[in-house]
């Protein structure tokens, strides 16, 4: 396995966004923090990314909107 840094801000509870992993991780295969060595599936840990994303995305746009008078 290689170290890695996370180019999309995935970070890991101890705030750490190296970790290791294949080359070219499939949702099944586990990764680890490079610092405190936890470790998840690959897969469940970018869908967590996503649905972090999606809810920033969410509210700068709600922010947006609010600062432009609507409601």
């Amino acid at each position: 396995m290689s170290s890695t840094t996370s180019e999309v801000g995935i970070s890991c509870s101890c705030g750490s966004t190296k970790f290791e992993m294949p080359e070219n991780p499939k949702s099944s295969d586990i990764i680890k923090c490079a610092k405190c060595g936890a470790s998840g599936r690959y897969g469940e840990v970018i869908e967590q990314a996503q649905r972090q994303i999606t809810a920033a995305v969410e509210k700068q746009l709600k922010d947006a909107f609010r600062k432009a008078g609507f409601k």
